[in-house]
């Protein structure tokens, strides 16, 4: 594979009833991850952990909304996730989904880790 390009892999289930597309793209700086179940990305939120200057406190985190709506529940989804994969570059999350409840967002997230394995990180 020509190393210019990030590596991505594509995978779909369903998942309550929809449909759900997930896109995976490996960049040197950042980690794109797409589930949608509209088949459009949605809303965009950028994760990334901060420096922490106190070592004795807990992580550090910086959730900006770059596209979409900017809501809480969108912040803390793109959080967990973030720190389930334990990422050291920063996530770029884009998603768009029929439900945010918890029983669902555990099957989507399942769905991305499920998945991520065939990438590099």
């Amino acid at each position: 594979m020509d190393s210019r390009f990030p590596q991505t892999i594509t995978a779909q289930t369903t998942l309550n009833n929809y449909v759900t597309d997930l896109v995976i793209s490996n960049f040197s700086n950042k980690l794109f991850i797409s589930v949608t179940q509209f088949g459009k990305i949605g809303s965009l939120v950028l994760v990334r952990r901060d420096v922490n200057l106190n070592e004795d406190s807990s992580p550090v985190y910086s959730i900006k909304s770059l596209l979409g709506k900017d809501q809480a529940e969108y912040h803390i989804l793109a959080r967990h996730l973030y720190e389930r994969l334990q990422l050291k570059k920063q996530l770029l999350f884009g998603f768009a989904l029929h439900s945010f409840a918890k029983k669902d967002l555990e099957s989507i997230e399942e769905f991305i880790c499920s998945n991520i394995k065939q990438i590099n990180q």
